[in-house]
């Protein structure tokens, strides 16, 4: 890992960290000083290889399986992860899946698994993780989309929608919803 060591002493979630960005996170975060929280719902081989590639480099992770369109095992999730590290500073919503089949063709529940990943991930995410940032004094929520999202993608429309809505409007509604969470965040409990 490299010196620069900014984030010793804080702990990121990033889901869907096995590969291709959520990894190249993941790698970067923990360069960076952060312990990982490496997150797949069944990509189990991706995400091991992250949390070697990791700790090869002298930093620390740990693999924590977990459906996040599922809010119990999310709160189980991140109950381990505060269990296993002691605190949740960073939240990474990367996970998504890419899935193709003609709209025509498209089930209600093919159509509705990548929105119950990118939209209800994310809240059942902040729900179990905002406590946690702020018993650890405040935190970060980043919410990634790709470029189908803007161009679309042959056989993808059910993927393009949920990205757009979790990178387009996810951040209006989000922008609602921050507002208050920041007021909620920087607030004693009493």
């Amino acid at each position: 890992m490299a010196t620069s060591k900014e984030l010793a002493g804080k702990v990121a979630l990033v889901t869907g960290a096995g590969r291709n960005i959520g990894r190249a996170i993941a790698l970067a975060l923990a360069e960076g000083g952060a312990a990982v929280a490496v997150n797949t719902r069944k990509s189990r081989e991706d995400v091991d290889g992250t949390v070697q590639a990791i700790r090869a480099a002298g930093g620390q992770a740990e693999v924590f399986m977990a459906d996040i369109a599922d809010g119990a095992a999310v709160q189980s999730m991140v109950d381990g992860i505060v269990k296993r590290f002691g605190r949740v500073d960073f939240l990474v919503l990367n996970a998504s899946v890419r899935t193709e089949r003609p709209f025509l063709e498209l089930s209600y529940e093919e159509w509705r698994t990548p929105l119950s990943i990118t939209l209800d991930g994310a809240f059942y995410l902040a729900k179990a993780c905002i406590p946690e940032m702020i018993k650890a004094g405040g935190g970060s929520i980043v919410t990634l989309g790709g470029q189908v999202a803007l161009s679309g993608a042959r056989n993808r429309v059910h993927g393009s929608v949920a990205t757009r809505s979790a990178t387009r409007w996810g951040p209006v509604a989000w922008a609602g919803c921050t507002g208050p969470l920041t007021h909620v965040l920087g607030e004693p409990s009493h």
